[in-house]
């Protein structure tokens, strides 16, 4: 299918209808919203959960989320756009639903703008660019599988079924220890990123302003603060000072609060 985007689609007001299935337990889910609000794209959100129907209709293995864009008009079946996998969601957003603001150099890009081929900035453009989708896939696969899937979720799980906490700690001790072992590692990375590109450590969501390691990252760290895992809470001893200052500042955001609701972190 050949897809033709005009000019006029690439404003706000005339952008089309941008459609989002995937109940908001999935931090993934979660991602994709948090990513349209803070780029202020309008959307429809449809809490649907894996394998549903109306999901397994519009992806091939009925996972989520799933993003539809429709640029003629609501509910117009011409000239369909849909995805169902999260990088390609989000260089579609980039480069299609958010290539205004990009151009424009507005800083509500969540992926770093590359810097003109002929400017002295350009490889290191190109640098953080890399090195946001390398930790983004470091946190869609590794960080999301054993934290919230081998920890998150079990502890939700057991809770919801009646186990005491010190049962669910014996149950979930060894998993609990290699999520916050992950974590320690994430920081390490982000901190060596950090310091690779001139970053302070210290700098607002990591990278200075949000990015889709934001959006990625946030949703599993409230989830997983919420099981009492003694990080993630402030304090001379804490073991994931940076994680945690990220977490706090980026909690307060709107695009984080307007997704609490219906979370494991919420259910806490």
């Amino acid at each position: 299918m050949s897809l033709f985007v005009p000019s006029s689609v690439l404003s706000p007001e005339s952008l089309g209808t941008i459609e989002v299935f995937g109940t908001i337990l999935s931090t993934q889910t979660q991602s994709l919203l948090i990513a349209l609000s803070e780029l202020g794209i309008k959307f429809i959100h449809h809490p649907a959960m894996p394998n549903s129907p109306e999901v397994s209709q519009l992806s091939p293995f009925g996972t989520i989320p799933v993003m539809v864009h429709r640029p003629s008009a609501i509910y117009a079946s011409k000239d369909i756009v849909c995805f169902y996998e999260m990088s390609a969601i989000a260089q579609y957003i980039d480069e299609v639903l958010n290539v205004q603001s990009s151009a424009e150099g507005k800083s509500d890009a969540l992926m770093p703008k590359l810097a003109d081929s002929h400017s002295g900035k350009y490889a290191d453009s190109a640098l953080l660019r890399a090195e946001v989708r390398q930790l983004c896939s470091v946190i869609r696969t590794y960080i999301q599988n054993v934290v919230e899937d081998q920890y998150v979720k079990p502890y939700f799980a057991l809770r919801n079924n009646g186990a005491s906490e010190s049962d669910i700690s014996v149950a979930l001790s060894e998993q609990l220890d290699t999520a916050i072992s992950a974590l320690i590692y994430l920081e390490r990375i982000i901190h060596n990123v950090q310091q690779k590109l001139n970053i302070g450590a210290d700098a607002d969501f990591l990278f200075g302003k949000p990015t889709w390691v934001a959006a990625h990252l946030f949703p599993i760290l409230r989830d997983f603060r919420a099981t009492g895992p003694k990080v993630l809470i402030g304090g001379p001893n804490e073991r994931l000072p940076h994680l945690t200052k990220f977490l706090q500042s980026f909690e307060n955001r709107p695009s984080a609060q307007a997704v609490l609701k219906g979370t494991f972190a919420a259910s806490a």
